[in-house]
């Protein structure tokens, strides 16, 4: 016989506990507080401010949240990372921030581990989904913890299928261009999902828009 699960009713519906992330400042403007499990998909083109923002975004987890960092465009000596770290500022979440580089197998075995962490970013997902199956069996697999997804942009889009695929099935997606990320999915904040990544490259960029 096939088992199945409870069918629930209005009240079941409504009275489930939702637990969430107590975002603050310019993040709780624009993402609000986003609960504690599902998937994030936030991609943008080179030098529109994404690996700062989820850096960021990182920060604002690790205030409450164990956070990984899976690092795989990059290596965690680069100086380009360390100087982001420096800039953004996670020396302020240090001990709930951690970072590597792990594939596949690597990154289901450390998170298979009890108390591993409830947040996980993997910078980018096409250095570590070799599907979009396996991408499914990963979000099945780890269903209680928020997964961050970073992806290429070609225009306002993902590059790849299987970056589309995951932006398509992803819960909150984020757009960033111009130093200006942009919430497309389901819980956007007060300000309509808007959050600056750096005040002066945003200016800066908008100034030269209304000159050309």
């Amino acid at each position: 016989m096939v088992a199945l699960k409870k069918a629930l009713n209005v009240a079941n519906i409504l009275n489930q506990k939702i637990e969430r992330i107590p975002f603050e400042g310019e993040m709780y403007q624009a993402f609000k507080e986003p609960q504690n499990k599902g998937i994030w998909f936030v991609w943008g083109a080179s030098a529109s401010g994404k690996s700062t923002f989820l850096l960021q975004l990182a920060k604002e987890f690790a205030k409450t949240e164990e956070t990984f960092y899976n690092l795989l465009e990059e290596e965690t000596d680069d100086s380009d990372f360390i100087e982001r770290n420096e800039i953004v500022g996670t020396s302020d979440v240090k001990d709930k921030f951690l970072a590597a580089s792990y594939n596949y197998e690597q990154m289901c075995a450390y998170l298979d581990k009890r108390g591993s962490p409830n947040v996980v970013f993997i910078d980018s997902g096409v250095y570590f989904f070799k599907s979009f199956d396996q991408y499914l069996e990963f979000k099945k697999r780890y269903r209680k913890k928020i997964i961050v997804i970073s992806g290429h942009a070609q225009g306002n889009n993902p590059r790849s299928e299987l970056e589309k695929s995951i932006m398509f099935d992803a819960k909150q997606k984020v757009f960033v261009t111009g130093y200006l990320a942009a919430c497309k999915g389901r819980t956007i904040g007060p300000n309509g999902g808007l959050y600056i990544i750096w005040q002066e490259g945003y200016e800066k960029l908008r100034g030269q828009q209304q000159l050309d």
